[in-house]
């Protein structure tokens, strides 16, 4: 069977329209974030106006000249502190595997080598597909490579 011109046109346009929906697609499971971000862009309320800092006024020159000035006693300079560098909060270790179908996203983001971001994206995963069958269902998970999930199965269990 063959297509005329214009039918042609259309399909090679509903082609392009689906590869451009599956790069889409791709693009906003590869950047979580970002995607969130946009769609949020237009709805977010614009934070509040900073108050401007109030004015001080300068003292008359006759109450300056009402009380005598006494002399100020010489200052010594502190040494500059040192900061001390920050550190991250050290997890909670805990014995006791951790139950991927039961454990809060702050539960899961003290595992070692898990933040708050790829925590909630398990979450997210398990809400989404249902229970976790073994701890090979967080292969799919975007962040979850094979290292990481092999240093999290000693930590991991999956009830039921």
């Amino acid at each position: 069977m063959s297509y005329s011109h214009p039918q042609l046109k259309l399909l090679l346009l509903l082609a392009a329209l689906f590869l451009a929906g599956l790069g889409v697609r791709e693009w906003r499971m590869g950047f979580p974030d970002a995607a969130e971000r946009l769609e949020r862009f237009d709805r977010e309320d614009p934070p509040p106006p900073i108050p401007p800092a109030p004015r001080l006024r300068a003292a008359p020159r006759w109450a300056a000249a009402a009380r005598p000035e006494a002399p100020a006693p010489p200052r010594a300079v502190p040494p500059p502190r040192a900061r001390a560098p920050a550190t991250p909060p050290v997890p909670i270790a805990d014995p006791r595997p951790l139950d991927l179908n039961r454990a809060s996203a702050e539960e899961i983001s003290r595992l070692p080598g898990v933040g708050p971001s790829l925590a909630r994206r398990i979450v997210e995963e398990r809400d989404r597909r249902g229970r976790f069958e073994s701890a090979d269902g967080l292969r799919g998970i975007l962040g979850m490579g094979p290292k990481k999930l092999a240093a999290l199965r000693e930590h991991v269990t999956v009830g039921e």
